[in-house]
């Protein structure tokens, strides 16, 4: 076993001791400095009450920016970072503060509305209401746009129906909205999205086959595209309606005006030919 002289012993010693030394107390650092931070980033719009608040919400993402605290980096050096970061730290604090927060000013809602990434579909219930009490609806359109982006990148390929109360496409199949809360009827989620219309341009557009077989049906499959015919694959967020007999006298009517005169020609091209 070699042994370490002495000298040499007390000089690592001294090396460790001086690495120690020299790292950085975050938190320290942290408290000094934080408000500089959010001044730079032109954070402070957020208009949070106190220092603390300030902390809460961006204590761990500066932590993370500095890195390394074996040497000294200034607040300019951090903002830079934030900077070229901004879009992903952004939908971060926008997470965030629509979690933490139970009412909004008009610059965090819009700063909420505007960076808020898929988070949306589990924060929508939240923010929509706050929205409508500060008579913000140009913001309600662009959170119903961010819901239903990340409904289709996260959910399913296909979006639910729109609701009648709130406008976002997040009527699920037990009726009732994901987002607003309330519990639809048929008859106003049909007269929302122009059932007898969007029936009508289904039927036209059907076989006699089709035709017929719909008509032995009692109900058909609706979600954001429109009418799915009930034999289709079912998705997981069609909604099953009923048809009503005016509904199905739309159907038969359809039947007889194009299937039957087509059936009538059959049997008289027949006749001609005996």
């Amino acid at each position: 076993m070699v042994k370490v002289p002495k000298s040499r012993k007390k000089a690592t010693k001294r090396k460790e001791a001086g690495k120690k030394k020299r790292q950085v107390n975050i938190d320290a650092w942290l408290d000094k400095y934080i408000m500089d931070f959010v001044a730079i980033t032109g954070l402070d719009m957020l208009g949070l009450r106190s220092k603390e608040e300030y902390l809460e919400l961006l204590g761990d993402i500066l932590i993370q920016l500095y890195g390394s605290l074996t040497s000294y980096t200034n607040v300019k050096t951090l903002a830079k970072r934030y900077a070229r970061n901004k879009k992903l730290l952004d939908s971060v604090i926008a997470e965030r503060l629509a979690s933490y927060l139970d009412t909004f000013t008009e610059e965090q809602a819009e700063f909420i509305v505007y960076n808020i990434g898929d988070s949306v579909l589990n924060l929508a219930p939240k923010i929509y209401p706050i929205l409508r009490k500060l008579e913000r609806d140009d913001l309600v359109r662009v959170l119903r746009s961010k819901w239903a982006n990340a409904w289709l990148r996260r959910r399913t390929p296909v979006l639910p129906p729109a609701c009648p109360r709130c406008g976002f496409n997040s009527v699920m199949p037990d009726m009732t909205c994901a987002v607003c809360g309330n519990t639809l009827s048929e008859e106003e989620l049909k007269h929302f999205m122009k059932f007898r219309e969007e029936l009508t341009s289904v039927l036209q557009v059907l076989t006699c086959v089709e035709l017929s077989k719909l008509l032995n049906h009692e109900t058909v499959l609706i979600n954001g595209s429109g009418i799915k015919l009930p034999w289709d694959a079912k998705s997981p967020v069609d909604v099953e309606v009923f048809l009503t007999k005016e509904e199905k006298k739309l159907i038969k009517d359809e039947l007889m005006r194009r299937c039957d005169k087509q059936h009538e020609g059959d049997k008289e091209s027949k006749g001609s030919e005996a």
